[in-house]
């Protein structure tokens, strides 16, 4: 599923089925991060998460994005925000 892992900067990037991911990691629970239960912000390890698909002319299509707070995309793909959350934070 992890396509590469940068530990130093903790980001990671990667596939989830055809879906393509990179998502900014920190050491711990913070408040501007995801939280796994809710899916909003506060109290959680994801800083920044993006999810985008090719779409039929080849560019990149931004799904959903958070980044310190939802700016689109959270409720049109809830099923794969929730999905990938629960494994980037290892629950």
């Amino acid at each position: 599923m992890f396509n590469r892992r940068f530990e130093q900067d903790g980001v990671i990037a990667g596939h989830i089925g055809r879906y393509g991911f990179n998502a900014r990691l920190t050491r711990g629970p913070v408040s501007y991060g995801l939280n796994h239960r809710t899916l909003y912000k506060g109290d959680g390890r994801i800083a920044q998460l993006r999810i985008w698909r090719f779409d039929r002319t080849g560019e990149m299509v931004t799904l959903a994005l958070y980044d310190r707070g939802w700016r689109f995309g959270r409720l049109e793909n809830l099923h794969l925000v929730r999905r990938l959350v629960q494994v980037l934070d290892g629950r």
